[in-house]
């Protein structure tokens, strides 16, 4: 990974921080999925559903259902969705672009989160 690229995982983590810190009141957001065996919830489904997609390329698809299904003030919701991002923040500039997705559309869907959960102002720049 790039110094820049590196840079830029950083700062998106940062964001994620500041925002598990504010909402949460973690210092981290840590969405735990139980094992396939044992019983799952609607979230936990579809956070394995969106993971599957992104992991597969299809990033705008994945943010597509989140997005459909979140529900704002469902703590739980936020905290799915704020892994989801980190965890394409994770991902390689170039994978992301290749998928039709980049660093900033990642920003932006933390910022677009935390405005829904009532943090507004939380720009922060994730060049490319």
């Amino acid at each position: 990974m790039g110094l820049k690229q590196d840079f830029n995982v950083r700062r998106l983590e940062d964001q994620g921080r500041f925002l598990a810190k504010l909402i949460l009141g973690k210092e981290e957001a840590s969405y735990e999925l139980p094992p396939y065996e044992e019983m799952d919830n609607d979230v936990d489904r579809l956070y394995r559903r969106i993971l599957a997609l992104a992991d597969k390329g299809e990033i705008n698809q994945a943010e597509n259902e989140l997005l459909e299904s979140l529900e704002e003030g469902d703590f739980r919701m936020f905290e799915m969705a704020l892994c989801f991002y980190l965890h394409l923040a994770r991902f390689d500039a170039d994978y992301l672009e290749e998928h039709g997705f980049s660093r900033e559309e990642v920003s932006e869907g933390i910022e677009n989160l935390g405005a829904d959960f009532g943090v507004s102002g939380l720009e922060i720049s994730a060049g490319a």
